[in-house]
């Protein structure tokens, strides 16, 4: 057992001493780590970028009228009052720009439900100029100008002395709410801060 390890040891020495001096001949090298920018890779952020890209493409598919710019114009309006109103009901100017634009859209609404049949584009029979304005105001658009304007309507404050009366009763079928006493709205949003 002795010369094994006699042998064992030897070639051990003789494979340091190679090592050593294949080191010593190539100036004796050392691996040393370095630190460095690494580039940004393509595949990390790709799912962000697609949910991006996804938020977008549904913001445009639910932002879209039905091409006809004047109504169009009255949809945004509607939007805009409607979400201003749900965040500030007390707010007079706010009150009366909503109750403005309520007042376009379903003037718009009415303008075309019951225009003169067979004249400037309307269908020649009454029934189908409802049915037409009907198929007319449910555009991507109006689905959510109509959902923002309940939701403001449901704050309360709006009642039906605020509209002309040419538009009382439609714009209560529109908003599926009955009419509320003109400081509901302020009164709930005073009593939510007190709590």
């Amino acid at each position: 057992m002795g010369t094994f390890r006699f042998a064992l040891l030897a070639v051990g020495l003789f494979a340091l001493t190679f090592i050593g001096i294949s080191w010593a001949s190539k100036g004796f090298p050392v691996m040393a780590t370095r630190s460095a920018v690494r580039e940004p890779d393509a595949r990390v952020g790709t799912e962000t970028v697609a949910r991006g890209q996804s938020k977008d493409l549904e913001a445009s598919k639910t932002s879209q009228g039905d091409g006809n710019r004047e109504r169009d114009k009255v949809r945004n309006e509607l939007l805009q009052a409607s979400t201003a109103y749900k965040r500030s009901p007390c707010d007079a100017i706010i009150k009366k720009n909503l109750v403005a634009a309520l007042t376009n859209y379903v003037e718009a609404w009415r303008a075309m439900a019951y225009c003169r049949p067979g004249v400037g584009g309307c269908p020649k029979s009454g029934d189908d100029a409802v049915s037409t304005a009907a198929e007319a105001f449910k555009t991507p658009l109006d689905l959510r100008a109509q959902e923002a304007m309940r939701d403001a309507i449901e704050q309360g404050g709006i009642s039906l002395d605020d509209f002309p009366r040419s538009v009382r009763t439609y714009v209560f079928l529109w908003t599926g709410s009955p009419p509320t006493e003109p400081a509901a709205a302020c009164i709930a949003a005073r009593q939510a801060k007190q709590r």
